[in-house]
């Protein structure tokens, strides 16, 4: 109960054992094609036990997941702030966990650059509101499977008197050009995710931090809690024990992506720092944004050109670091891919940069825009799971540091991502070694359009309020 002593720290060796207490699709990406984000609201504490009981031997573990038997479709299930409450649980055993959490993505939103048009009062569906009490994410071959189930879960929910709010249906999207899994902007996705001590020991160059002249797996206790972090540390957990360890946070975004504007301002850019704009400079527009080709090979490996052999290599696609280009000629400063791993690179606030590292999750939503089409009013962007140990030190840190700001790096404090960041008015980017190095005029291309903060509970910890165990 609230106030018992932990348990032993967790290491990496502890890690291959618990996968069957961990829920699927937080430590490893499913190997499906369409998924569902559905958002309920609970209406009475002990009928909701009761539909989370009903649910429990439906959940997907780590284990399964990567068994050799692995299910053709998933189901995993986390919690608000205001969904523990909706359950029952205490409020003593509430107010135990982080202070971001409990709050809501909602009432962080100066924080997290979510002004403008991303204010929470545009967001949909109630998405940052008390409403929203669960998130089941499922997952399915196609579409038609994946929302076949979400209506029989939402026929089933009704029986305890859980309702859907919301949903967001989700696919994976492959680039027009290339034919592979890419963003509705065209760039090769997933590329890089940070590997983890004691599971992916065996990771490709690049995965997790540098080692002297090699890599190795970042501490589990950034993504896990009850594990040994980067600083030597047991991650907290809210009491008690059992209640905390194998959980996790997820950060939750649905994000709107201007996909035409994006395109058009390729050009614009391009004449800006180089005064040209023909194909060749447009695609190195677009790298200089993201850090990376939109094959996926990244500037700081080949600044000049595309290489696509880079780019198929999983031993060199990530091997680099910045530590040889403090000025940004190869790769700027301000890029996306530099400011959310900055990789060596010299930043002006001191950080442990490995305690930032965050595991991405999700997928596209919306049908891809066809390559020279004009906007077509039709909403696309991705629905982002964002997966951390510490809501505040990882996930705020970076859209509020690393992201909305760009003083760390050296930049002017008013320069922000050129991907993501809120610009608009006033955005400008940095491209040094460009003829003209200095862009005043970036546009916003990603708009928040709802998210929230959830807790993702272990196996054990889900009978357990499923039980009643935490509400008395």
């Amino acid at each position: 109960m609230p106030g018992q002593q932990p348990t032993r720290t967790l290491t990496p060796t502890d890690l291959k054992a618990n996968l069957g207490d961990i829920q699927g699709g937080l430590l490893e990406e499913y190997d499906t094609l369409a998924c569902a984000y559905i958002f309920y609201t609970v209406g009475d504490p002990d009928r909701g036990r009761a539909w989370l009981a009903n649910l429990l031997g439906s959940v997907t573990t780590s284990g399964a997941a990567r068994s050799a038997n692995k299910p053709e479709q998933t189901l995993n299930i986390c919690f608000s702030s205001f969904g523990l409450a909706a359950l029952g649980v205490t409020e003593q055993t509430r107010a135990s966990f982080p202070h971001s959490f409990r709050a809501g993505m909602a009432a962080r939103a100066l924080k997290l650059g979510d002004t403008g048009p991303g204010d929470p009062s545009n967001w949909e569906g109630g998405l940052g509101t008390p409403d929203i009490h669960a998130m089941i994410t499922i997952t399915g071959a196609d579409s038609f499977a994946v929302d076949d189930r979400r209506l029989a879960l939402n026929k089933e929910a009704a029986r305890y008197g859980v309702s859907e709010r919301h949903f967001v249906e989700a696919a994976v999207v492959f680039d027009q050009r290339s034919g592979c899994p890419a963003a509705h902007f065209g760039y090769v996705d997933p590329v890089s995710q940070p590997a983890i001590a004691g599971l992916d020991d065996d990771a490709a160059p690049g995965h997790g931090a540098r080692d002297g002249e090699g890599w190795r797996g970042i501490q589990p206790g950034e993504f896990l809690l009850g594990y040994i972090n980067e600083i030597n540390e047991r991650t907290a957990t809210p009491p008690p024990d059992e209640l905390g360890v194998n959980g996790t946070f997820i950060a939750f975004r649905k994000a709107g992506q201007d996909v035409a504007g994006f395109r058009d301002y390729l050009k614009q850019g391009a004449m800006g720092l180089w005064g040209k704009n023909d194909t060749h400079h447009q695609e190195k527009m677009a790298a200089k944004i993201v850090g990376r080709w939109r094959s996926g090979c990244p500037l700081a490996v080949s600044p000049d050109h595309d290489d696509h052999k880079i780019a198929d290599d999983p031993n060199r696609v990530n091997d680099f670091d910045y530590a040889d280009d403090p000025e940004g000629l190869k790769c700027p400063l301000g890029a996306h891919l530099r400011r959310v791993n900055p990789r060596k690179s010299a930043i002006k606030t001191p950080t442990d940069i490995n305690r930032k590292r965050i595991l991405r999750r999700g997928l596209e939503y919306g049908p891809p825009l066809p390559e020279g089409a004009p906007d077509d009013g039709v909403p696309r962007g991705q629905a982002g799971l964002f997966v951390v140990a510490d809501l505040e030190l990882q996930f705020e840190f970076m859209q509020a540091d690393w992201i909305q700001k760009g003083d760390f790096a050296g930049l002017p404090s008013e320069e922000k991502d050129p991907l993501v960041g809120t610009n608009g008015d006033g955005g400008q980017f940095t491209v040094p070694g460009a003829d003209m190095p200095f862009l005043f005029d970036v546009r916003q291309f990603v708009t928040t359009e709802g998210g929230e903060y959830f807790f993702v509970p272990g196996m054990n910890a889900l009978r357990g309020i499923a039980d009643g165990k935490f509400s008395r």
